[in-house]
């Protein structure tokens, strides 16, 4: 049986953002979710189970009784199918502005929040806000309406925090998002060829993945090739077609139970030349060098340093384009991100990614990346992903 997260453990993070509220003095956390690709789910899916499509919605999560869910009219039944939430309401704030719903109750958000204090017993003043910064202008201004700048609070980096450390269950399902992620980079090697479009080898991975229990992407499958397309750090999938002596860089991230595994490799289609496989055995050297320190009680910005100098000493100073570590969980990058200016110290049960870039070169570029669990004693690889990057024809 597939692993997934349990009612048990949805509880836990009821009582846990509860117990955040109590300490800070908040009424009610509101947490925004969409269907953005990247981050739009996150909130929703890890409190809730829920992960919306088309019509955006509001979790609330009251200091003391149950959760609700706030949407358009068509997620009413779907919110209710699919998610941890048995309380649902359509509001207007979250109508289609040019549809009509005549089979659906809707409501007004004001009356909402009195059912809520009603039902919990609680009176709302103080409220929390997570993924504010993805809320549209005038929903944000609506929730100042009902508030006042004063009483509504940006929570999104403490409620992000409360993910960090991740259950038994979420380590289970986060192992397998890994195993999904080792199949479809399987597929890739094994369907490199001259000829083939970067779209056709993004499709094979894709069907593979989905095959195995993917419900989607994390970020968009990257498969890229050649000095022009592997030179961004982020780049579209296209037509282009292998050719021998190319470097292909391959990016996936499956989503599987609304949490991610993420890994990159670059790939040598043929004979590269010498510096070119400099190149691929340095950004290996550089992750293998900083998984090394990988652990409990070291900190961010400590860890963010190692695999930084290697690229610097060897030249590349400019071209370590970003921060190289990040948490991965219900979002593909989510904090803690162990940049430079990182105090977060590194506890048992936490899981990063470790990304070594080598970008924006004139003969293109590559990254290298893992996922690493931590442990009492150091980290445990999640990927287990061959080393070969050579593909003889």
């Amino acid at each position: 049986m597939k692993p997934r997260i349990s009612e048990s453990e949805f509880l836990e993070r009821k009582h846990k953002v509860q117990g955040f509220m109590e300490d800070q003095g908040l009424d009610l956390v509101v947490m925004y979710a969409d269907d953005r690709y990247v981050y739009g789910q996150a909130f929703a899916r890890w409190m809730v189970d829920y992960q919306p499509q088309f019509e955006a919605a509001f979790v609330l999560v009251p200091r003391k009784g149950e959760i609700a869910i706030v949407t358009g009219a068509e997620s009413v039944e779907f919110a209710l199918c699919t998610s941890r939430c048995k309380n649902v309401y359509a509001i207007y704030e979250f109508l289609h502005p040019d549809e009509d719903y005549p089979y659906c109750e809707t409501r007004d958000f004001r009356e909402v929040l009195k059912l809520l204090e009603e039902q919990s017993d609680i009176s709302i003043a103080n409220i929390g806000v997570a993924g504010r910064s993805f809320i549209p202008y005038d929903l944000f201004k609506r929730l100042l309406e009902l508030f006042g700048n004063d009483h509504v609070n940006d929570v999104d980096e403490e409620i992000s925090m409360l993910r960090a450390v991740k259950s038994n269950d979420e380590i289970e399902v986060i192992r397998y998002a890994y195993k999904i992620a080792d199949h479809g980079m399987d597929t890739v090697y094994n369907n490199l060829r001259e000829g083939i479009s970067e779209r056709a080898l993004a499709a094979e991975a894709e069907y593979a993945m989905r095959k195995m229990g993917s419900e989607g992407l994390g970020i968009e499958l990257m498969i890229n090739s050649g000095p022009v397309n592997t030179s961004p750090i982020l780049s579209r999938t296209t037509f282009r077609e292998l050719q021998a002596g190319d470097l292909v860089v391959a990016t996936l991230a499956p989503r599987y139970e609304g949490y991610h595994g993420a890994i990159g490799r670059p790939f040598g289609l043929g004979k590269l030349p010498d510096e070119m496989k400099r190149y691929i055995e340095l950004v290996m050297f550089a992750q293998a060098e900083t998984v090394k320190r990988l652990g409990p009680g070291i900190t961010g910005k400590e860890m963010d340093v190692i695999s930084r100098e290697h690229m610097n000493r060897a030249g590349f100073a400019r071209n370590f384009a970003y921060s190289g570590i990040h948490s991965v969980g219900v979002i593909e990058f989510e904090a803690p991100i162990l940049s430079s200016k990182s105090e977060v110290v590194l506890q048992p049960n936490m899981v990063f990614s470790v990304d070594i870039p080598l970008f924006l070169n004139d003969w293109g570029g590559m990254r290298y990346e893992s996922g690493f669990l931590i442990t009492e004693a150091g980290c445990e690889p999640l990927s287990q992903w061959s080393e070969n990057y050579m593909k003889q024809l």
